[in-house]
């Protein structure tokens, strides 16, 4: 399990966190996404590596978002 926590500029309702947990769960490897709109982050779970470009263009190309960071958590 690879665990992987990205930071979101943009979301700004529970539209938008849900809109970004549907897109993450999009990408096969995903396991589990928990949004967090406070925070503006996401916690991911793969199952297998995936490219944090990949990541981060499935979020952009979502919406207004915009990936800050994406960092490898344990």
């Amino acid at each position: 399990m690879i665990k992987k926590l990205v930071e979101i500029e943009g979301m700004h309702c529970e539209n938008c966190a849900k809109k970004v947990e549907n897109v993450l769960y999009g990408l096969p490897e995903v396991e589990s996404v928990e949004v967090n709109l406070s925070d503006k982050n996401a916690k991911i779970i793969l199952n297998e590596e995936v490219d944090d470009l990949l990541i981060a263009d499935v979020i952009n190309s979502a919406g207004h978002y915009k990936v800050k960071d994406i960092t490898e958590i344990s």
